[in-house]
């Protein structure tokens, strides 16, 4: 049986930065991580981790034009921030280099008002201790990104 994926509109808070993603719900919950690494504390960053085929950006967006990369430490993380506002609704998260994080603030959930908001479910991540914390989620967040 195949999984039901949703769908949302994500997008900086000018609007030049968007796109589209599908992501699925585990018991009628979208699963979002709360990480603690130094990048994602100061961010106050809960994401949701998809596979990158599930984010089609907007056709008249052009990333390296409208956007400053960020990249630190281990660069396996891709951050890709607003050149006029400075969001960064999502980006590639080193736990998933295959997948991208969709920052939950940026999400409308309702698109718009066309459906109903989907209850969250706040996971902690501990990325302030991020190798011991990948060896005991393991597989249970790397293979958010997979399809």
């Amino acid at each position: 049986m195949a999984t039901e994926l949703f769908e949302y509109p994500v997008r900086c808070h000018c609007g030049k930065v968007k796109a589209r993603f599908k992501c699925k719900k585990e018991n009628g919950k979208v699963v979002a991580w709360d990480c603690n690494c130094s990048d994602c504390f100061m961010r106050q960053n809960i994401h949701v981790i998809i596979p990158q085929k599930n984010l089609v950006v907007d056709a008249d967006v052009d990333l390296e034009e409208s956007t400053t990369l960020y990249l630190w430490g281990t660069k396996t993380a891709i951050r890709r921030f607003c050149k006029t506002c400075g969001v960064l609704p999502w980006y590639c998260p080193r736990s998933n280099p295959d997948g991208y994080g969709i920052k939950v603030h940026c999400v409308d959930w309702t698109d718009g008002g066309k459906q109903e908001a989907p209850e969250l479910e706040i996971r902690k991540f501990h990325g302030d201790n991020w190798e011991e914390t990948i060896k005991i989620l393991g597989k249970g967040v790397t293979d958010l990104s997979k399809e």
